[in-house]
């Protein structure tokens, strides 16, 4: 089994819908949906949901402010609160709502090596102050602030990486302050965490993806990789 964990907002909704009414129809059914939100008064929990009795996926709240600076706090308090319901997953799937899975219907993670997978960033001199200025460039959040913490050598991309179960209970079980602070980069604190306690970056192909895309063209990437070529 595996799991595919989407962080998002509640004002991110059209994303959500999007992704439901294009690729995810095609999941297998060994892959397990989860909607993820942060905020305040809903408590730790996972609501099961469907649309119209076919498609079946989970609504998962984790009680901490959902802010983008805060992103990170989230993921990891998802994945501690229902560590035992992870247990189940081989694998853990983590894409941001903007990405498109053009492939979801043919993965095969048996093909995968190594525990921490994606798109691989080497942190160097020339893109390192992109990399520390990455949030202020999303306006829709309105961040101000340049991330000013540690970097690792290399992490994986976050709009879409691959954790091994072994990795995820790293993850889990790691005790430094990259989880607590109150502005972080999340796929960053990932590779910092993961890189910390042994795993290195594997560059992987097995998902196919495109990234960033516009709630618009979620219909036209499902015509271009799902019906159009399935004629």
């Amino acid at each position: 089994m595996i799991a595919l964990v989407i962080p998002t907002f509640e004002n991110n909704i059209g994303f959500k819908l999007a992704a439901l009414n294009t690729y995810l129809k095609h999941k297998p059914d060994n892959v397990d949906v989860y909607f993820l939100y942060g905020g305040t008064g809903k408590g730790n929990q996972i609501l099961p949901c469907d649309i119209n009795n076919d498609i079946k996926y989970f609504d998962a709240y984790v009680e901490v402010p959902d802010r983008i600076t805060l992103f990170h706090r989230k993921l990891y308090k998802f994945f501690r609160v229902f560590k035992n319901k992870l247990k189940k997953y081989s694998h853990i799937i983590k894409i941001d709502d903007d990405t498109f899975i053009s492939n979801i219907d043919t993965i095969n993670l048996d093909k995968l090596t190594g525990d921490y997978c994606g798109n691989v960033v080497k942190v160097t001199d020339k893109n390192e102050q992109q990399i520390r200025n990455r949030l202020i460039h999303l306006k829709h959040y309105k961040v101000r602030e340049t991330y000013t913490g540690s970097l690792p050598e290399q992490y994986c991309s976050g709009e879409c990486y691959i954790l091994s179960q072994k990795a995820l209970q790293k993850l889990i079980s790691y005790r430094g302050t990259k989880k607590r602070v109150d502005f972080g980069i999340e796929d960053i604190y990932t590779g910092y965490m993961l890189k910390s306690q042994g795993f290195n970056t594997t560059q992987c192909s097995l998902i196919k993806y495109e990234h960033p895309v516009q709630m618009e063209k979620f219909n036209k990437f499902y015509s271009d990789y799902y019906l159009n070529n399935k004629n």
